[in-house]
């Protein structure tokens, strides 16, 4: 009985000795951060141990770094429930990446709470309970908009996707470190370019055949990176991407708009959701004369892959109402969970589609044709502005194309509240009334005008070729 009690003993030290050693070797890979490779066994030593708050902790983490959020959440909230100190700001960053922002504040609260009565540094905490904070607001202020499309693709060739058209300038990554814009009328470009570890906006000019030094874009964010920037036509409305403080989770798009009084840009404003989420978000552009904007996100994407999203832009921002119409529906469109369910305006998504179609045929027939096509007489049709022999009917084919595109935006911008007079009650109708009479006078107007530019600069042109 004995020698059968004493072996029992050895069999059972030797089970202890192996799962300590087996633990000790996963908590080693965990240091590591090789998470993929010591989950399966903290999932079996959870298994086994249920209660066991360090096991609840370790697999959570695991589990939440090999991207299975779903799985992660229950056992870090019993690991932090027992008070694992180290569980909190996971917990709290989950419940960010799933927009539970208001679980998320009150996770970080406890969190520095417990770090105050243990006499711990709370500096990192308070940074995450910003975050935390600032995305309960931005949810708050999720904007309407129709989302028409959304496809992904690989992020080294993710600037091909977006399908723009002449107006809205090029777009070109010519490396990895490396990003510019450049305008329509090709005299001018923005740059993102990485300096000593920091990469910052900077802008520089067409003098004839070459571009003047770049210079440091002045009023953005000191803090964090500045990236992917884009002018609208205006030449003072900028949109950029920075990934510092004021962003929710990796790059933030942010606009911000030129004040030539200080000659600097204003305080620039976070873009909000559903722009923005916890993941990467980037290079907004706006294409003005198809009425369509793009950006491009990471969320909810593996390795390698970005989702291009394709929207409608709004003439003025309209937002959600959290009371209203509920935390589920507000959440779901700020997090883009379903296009479909932006989709709430017949009209507006059928002439989007319509849009995108031209805009992509008009993109392949640009890839074998020419700039432009500007008739001079009939021996004479000019395709780019080195065809031009006069410098002064350059500038002025230039001034009409500016002008022509300025059109087109009026034009747009009509269309779009016509179509929404036609749906509005009468009350709003009569709002509405002398904007729409103003725009059509503008656009006759204008109408004339780009008349006139044309023939002068077709005639001025002519005149010196004539000579």
């Amino acid at each position: 009985m004995k020698k059968k009690y004493v072996l029992t003993l050895a069999c059972l030290c030797c089970m202890l000795l192996s799962q300590a050693q087996t633990l000790s070797k996963a908590r080693e890979l965990f240091n590591a951060g090789s998470y993929e490779e010591a989950l399966p066994t903290f999932r079996k030593l959870v298994k086994q141990s249920p209660s066991n708050a360090n096991y609840n902790y370790w697999y959570g983490v695991c589990c939440m770094e090999t991207g299975a959020d779903s799985i992660a959440g229950p056992y870090l909230t019993k690991a932090a429930s027992r008070k694992v100190l180290d569980a909190y700001p996971y917990l709290t960053r989950l419940q960010m990446n799933t927009y539970k922002f208001d679980d998320a504040v009150s996770t970080c609260e406890d969190y520095i709470d417990l770090l105050t009565t243990r006499k711990k540094d709370t500096q990192e905490a308070e940074k995450l309970l910003e975050k935390a904070r600032m995305g309960a607001l931005m949810l708050r202020g999720t904007e309407r908009v129709c989302v028409v499309d959304s496809f992904v693709v690989d992020k080294a060739d993710f600037l091909s996707a977006y399908k723009t058209g002449p107006e809205s300038g090029q777009t070109t990554m010519p490396d990895d470190s490396t990003f510019y814009y450049e305008n329509e009328l090709g005299q001018k470009r923005y740059w993102a370019l990485t300096q000593s570890g920091r990469t910052d906006i900077y802008t520089s000019d067409k003098l004839l055949d070459k571009w003047s030094t770049p210079k440091p874009v002045k009023g953005l964010d000191t803090d964090g990176n500045n990236n992917y920037p884009y002018l609208l036509a205006d030449g003072t409305t900028l949109y950029y991407a920075n990934d510092g403080a004021n962003s929710l989770g990796g790059y933030d798009i942010f606009v911000t708009r030129y004040n030539t009084d200080t000659d600097r840009y204003l305080k620039p404003e976070n873009l909000g959701m559903p722009y923005n989420s916890t993941a990467n978000d980037y290079l907004l552009v706006i294409d003005e004369f198809n009425n369509l904007g793009w950006f491009a996100s990471d969320r909810q994407q593996p390795e390698g892959k970005v989702c291009i999203y394709v929207f409608v832009p709004n003439p003025s921002r309209e937002t959600f109402d959290f009371d209203t119409d509920g935390a589920e529906t507000v959440t779901s469109r700020a997090r883009l969970t379903s296009i479909r369910d932006t989709w709430t305006d017949e009209t507006t998504l059928r002439k989007a589609r319509e849009r995108i179609a031209l805009a992509i045929q008009s993109r392949q027939q640009q890839t074998i044709s020419h700039d432009f096509t500007f008739v001079i007489d009939d021996q004479h049709t000019y395709h780019s502005l080195t065809d031009f022999n006069s410098d002064k009917a350059r500038t002025l084919f230039q001034q009409f194309k500016q002008m022509q595109q300025d059109f087109r935006k009026l034009s747009s911008q009509l269309d779009g509240l016509r179509d929404r007079y036609a749906s509005s009650p009468d009350g709003q109708k009569q709002q509405m009334t002398p904007q729409i009479l103003d725009l059509e006078k503008r656009q006759e107007q204008m109408a004339m005008q780009l008349d006139e530019l044309e023939i002068k600069a077709r005639n001025t042109e002519k005149s010196h070729i004539d000579r």
